[in-house]
């Protein structure tokens, strides 16, 4: 009788705990409180310098960001200083079209954002930059094709100068660039070939559908803050791939705008080499161009 009993006190334990294992719970959320986000880029004159404005959304939100439109957007330097024109199309993106602006190496520019309403319980907000001199130079590219990876491996060739440096790497496709998400800008720090010769290290790695033989592939190559590698390093790391039993909660990557608005406003110059993509063989293809 007392197993008996023992018996059914077990199933209904077992009965009990599989039932409240399937329970859904829905646990509120806390949004917190709305963030301005700045993304803003200076270049040289081998492209439009451009600064975009959003809020930040609910981390389930499955919208885009919202933009904010209507804003003064002004970057200075000493005495002079530049507006930006918010673009017709792209809400929330302003553009520099003033073509008397350029940078100068080593000089401090300033942003300024005055919002037509506040963000964050703030409606101006400041940040800066100092231009990096432009100390890469690409000799030549070997681009390889890996049918086991179905990958195209870019390879770089140049002098990199003494002392330290930071390198951001893009890519662009028959004019069009295809390394616009954050996982696929590839930052590097010259620890290992510093002051030396680069032999062939690979910069970029694009996927098979990418591009195909024929295509005009470009290599952009640039130097950056330490300030910005540090950002990019640690914003990559955010928005990759998380072990979920080992990995830290989410978490907003800190930036360089202040009044605790998100983001980086940045600024560098570009040196590229374009080459044609040749025929694929049977086993990895090197195509060179200089």
């Amino acid at each position: 009788m007392i197993k008996l009993l023992r018996d059914i006190i077990f199933i209904l334990l077992v009965a009990t705990l599989t039932f409240s294992c399937t329970k859904r719970v829905e646990i509120p959320l806390n949004t917190g409180d709305v963030k301005l986000v700045v993304e803003g880029y200076l270049f040289g004159s081998d492209s439009v310098s451009w600064v975009r404005l959003t809020r930040t959304s609910s981390y389930f939100s499955n919208e885009p960001p919202p933009p904010v439109s209507h804003a003064q957007v002004v970057v200075s330097h000493k005495t002079q200083q530049w507006l930006f024109t918010e673009s017709t199309t792209h809400p929330g993106v302003y553009f520099l079209l003033d073509r008397s602006f350029h940078l100068i190496v080593s000089d401090t520019f300033k942003l300024r954002i005055q919002l037509q309403n506040p963000v964050g319980n703030h409606s101006r907000y400041e940040s800066q930059t100092v231009v990096p001199p432009l100390r890469i130079h690409i000799d030549s590219l070997n681009i390889e094709y890996a049918p086991d990876f179905k990958k195209w491996m870019v390879r770089y060739f140049g002098l990199d100068f003494p002392g330290k440096d930071f390198y951001l790497f893009n890519s662009r496709v028959n004019g069009k660039i295809v390394t616009d998400s954050i996982l696929q800008k590839v930052v590097r720090e010259d620890v290992f070939f510093d002051g030396r010769y680069v032999s062939g290290a690979v910069v970029q790695v694009l996927n098979e559908d990418v591009m195909k033989p024929g295509d005009n592939y470009t290599l952009m190559a640039s130097n950056i803050t330490k300030e910005y590698y540090d950002y990019l390093t640690a914003l990559q790391d955010e928005v990759g791939e998380k072990n979920p039993l080992f990995s830290g909660p989410p978490a907003n990557v800190e930036g360089n705008i202040n009044k605790g608005a998100l983001g980086f406003f940045t600024s560098f110059q570009t040196t590229s080499l374009q080459v044609e993509l040749k025929e694929i063989y049977d086993r990895p293809k090197v195509c060179s161009g200089r």
